[in-house]
Order: C-alpha cells, then structure tokens, then sequence
C-alpha cells in the first residue's frame, strides 16, 4: 500500500507531480504521527469510502486525508463525512488544496478555457475555515505554497485537527 500524497497520482486530473513531490514529505510526517486505529481516505473515490464506512459504522481514532479534496463536489460535505468517523477524542490530519469553491477543483479546472484564473465565489470556504465550522478544533496549521505548479493548484494547507471531547458533568 502506498502512503502519502504520491498515491493520489493515478489521472490527469490528480494534482501536478510538482506538487504530489512537494507534499508527499509532509503527508508522510502526519501519516508518521497517526494514533490509534488510523483511516486514510482514499483521494478519487473520497465521499464514496467515508460514506461505505459510515454505513459500517467504522469509527477511527486518526483520519488521514491526502489530496482527496480535488475530488469532492462539496467541501463541507467532505468534512462532515470525515467528522462523522472521528472517535469522541479522533484526530484529522489533511494536506489538501487551500480552496474549494464554485464545485470541485476538477470542475474549475476544466472549465478553465473559459475562466482563464479561477476566482473564489462569495460563499466559499477554504480548507481551515470549513474544518473549524464543523466543531473541530485546529491545533496545528500551515499555509503553503508550491510555486513550481500551475496557479490553481499553489496554495496548500497542511493541519492537524481534533474533535473537542465532550465535558463530562462536574461533581
């Protein structure tokens, strides 16, 4: 089994092999501090896997996530997805594109003949803020760029996030 960004690398519309180089090193690391009983989404075929496991009832105290968010059609979704297999104490280690907005990044990517540089709609969320508004808590963030890679695929962001255990009652 492959780990880390490289093993998203599969058709045209996986991110560019500059950047797969670039973060394969940082998702390893994650992927390295993983505790517990450990999920790493698989990147094309993303909500289809969380939402099979779900159904299982699967429960995970890490939840990797590499690269998967090009593939989604709804980044909220996603993160709800991911949250919903989190342990009451689970962790969620991503290095994703910053931005998905106006549909997936393989939409705006094709569509980019016609919107030569793909702009961020009112409404949209980057990564951090769309992790954040589901109640997780970032403990860990960095903002990238690769700049050796086509404009819509520079900006990154590698984080680390926990589900805020519930209180127990005071005496």
């Amino acid at each position: 089994m492959t780990t880390g960004a490289r093993a998203v690398e599969r058709d045209s519309a996986a991110p560019p092999a500059a950047l797969l180089d670039e973060v394969d090193e940082r998702s390893r690391a994650l992927a390295a501090a993983a505790v517990g009983r450990v999920y790493t989404v698989p990147a094309e075929a993303a909500q289809t896997a969380l939402e099979t496991e779900a159904r299982t009832g699967a429960r995970y105290d890490t939840i990797l996530s590499f690269m998967c968010t090009p593939y989604v059609v709804s980044l909220e979704d996603y993160i709800v997805a991911v949250e919903q297999l989190l342990t009451d104490e689970g962790w969620i280690g991503m290095v994703e594109p910053a931005w998905l907005d106006r549909g997936s990044l393989r939409e705006r990517l094709t569509a980019r003949r016609r919107h030569p540089s793909p702009r961020r709609s009112a409404n949209g969320h980057d990564l951090v803020s769309a992790v954040r508004s589901h109640g997780l808590v970032v403990t860990d963030v960095h903002r990238r760029e690769a700049r050796s890679v086509p404009r819509a695929w520079r900006q990154y962001v590698v984080l680390k996030a926990r589900r805020e255990s519930p209180r127990s009652p005071g005496p």
